[in-house]
């Protein structure tokens, strides 16, 4: 390796005691060499390029009067220390070069995405699955909510008892000023998580809404808007004469499957639609059978079809807002987010 002092003008390599430069004669200003690129390495002797013998430097410690020598290339002078209070006294500081340090660098104390201390992250317990069987296996008390007219939520009954009774004037549940409603009208039973609902031999009887298609027979009553409504699916009798062999003046007969029959207070029978071939629709307008001044109808209601398999006819609720009810027979289960017409009471079902 070959020493000396570069111009700062030229770029040409002088020799060390040079005070100008040889090519451009620019006076040399040498800049200070840092001790860790002269010494690497303070306990190996460096190698040395042919016909440069080593130089020794030495070395003052307050620990011992004996100096020590490292070797320097060639052309390098060891600086001696100045002397301190006096020309014969030892230094106080020790020359040398600079050592390897050997600090470990320092560790990030912060996320760098969150910036969340990371002594709180390490610290932090690991988290633990807990096991929530126990919950699923608590006792679930189904609800009666009633609904009220404006369509928000009423007074709420919690059916924590095995049965329940619904009425006018008797029973768990009462209504006092719904004449609607017999004195004994629906029962409600808890049978573990399940509810179920039956009708104790009321008039107006017990109705449900209806989420998917249901079957109905002959003489089954449902609920459109406020029109009580009943399927007539009963064939026609054949025409013929009486005893006296004469016949009566009568309407052509229609080729339909069924009909449907509007029941009016007092018990008098309204309308009487039959389908058009095997459907008939309802609603408050462009239906085979509508009630424009039932505003509880939505424009498209409900729908009946013949069932091509059995002798049943399909009730189905074509989207209405307030929904289609059915009368039930014997028991029947509820789930949750079930409604409920019982009198004029309109009651939604909760088991959660």
């Amino acid at each position: 390796m070959e020493l000396g002092l570069a111009c700062s003008v030229c770029g040409h390599l002088n020799q060390l005691r040079a005070v100008s430069c040889d090519r451009c004669a620019a006076v040399l200003a040498p800049q200070p060499i840092a001790p860790s690129a002269v010494l690497p390495n303070l306990g190996a002797h460096p190698a040395t390029g042919a016909g440069s013998p080593a130089r020794p430097v030495t070395q003052v410690s307050t620990a011992s009067s004996s100096p020590a020598t490292v070797p320097l290339p060639s052309g390098m002078q060891a600086q001696p220390p100045s002397p301190q209070n006096g020309a014969g006294k030892p230094p106080s500081t020790v020359i040398s070069s600079v050592q390897p340090s050997s600090a470990v660098p320092a560790q990030p104390r912060f996320n760098a995405v969150t910036g969340a201390p990371l002594e709180a992250l390490q610290s932090k317990p690991a988290a633990k699955t807990m096991f929530f069987g126990a919950l699923q296996q608590q006792h679930v008390v189904p609800r009666l909510v009633v609904i009220k007219g404006e369509g928000g939520d009423g007074v709420t009954y919690h059916l924590s008892a095995t049965n329940h009774v619904v009425g006018r004037s008797t029973g768990e549940i009462r209504f006092n000023e719904d004449f609607f409603l017999s004195p004994e009208h629906a029962l409600f039973s808890v049978q573990g998580n399940r509810l179920f609902a039956k009708d104790l031999g009321s008039i107006n009887g017990v109705f449900v809404r209806i989420k998917s298609p249901v079957p109905l027979d002959h003489g089954d009553c449902f609920l459109v808007g406020e029109q009580l409504l009943r399927l007539d699916s009963a064939p026609f009798n054949e025409p013929g004469p009486d005893a006296n062999h004469t016949y009566s003046y009568t309407s052509p007969r229609p080729d339909a499957r069924f009909r449907v029959v509007q029941l009016l207070a007092g018990g008098g029978e309204g309308r009487i639609v039959s389908a058009q071939g095997t459907t008939l629709t309802l609603g408050r307008e462009a239906n085979h059978m509508n009630f424009p001044q039932d505003r509880f109808i939505s424009g498209r209601h409900a729908r009946l079809d013949s069932a091509s398999d059995s002798h049943h006819i399909i009730l189905t609720d074509t989207g209405s807002r307030n929904g289609t009810f059915v009368r039930i027979k014997g028991a029947v289960e509820l789930f949750h987010g079930d409604y409920i017409f019982i009198g004029q009471q309109l009651l939604r079902v909760e088991i959660s």
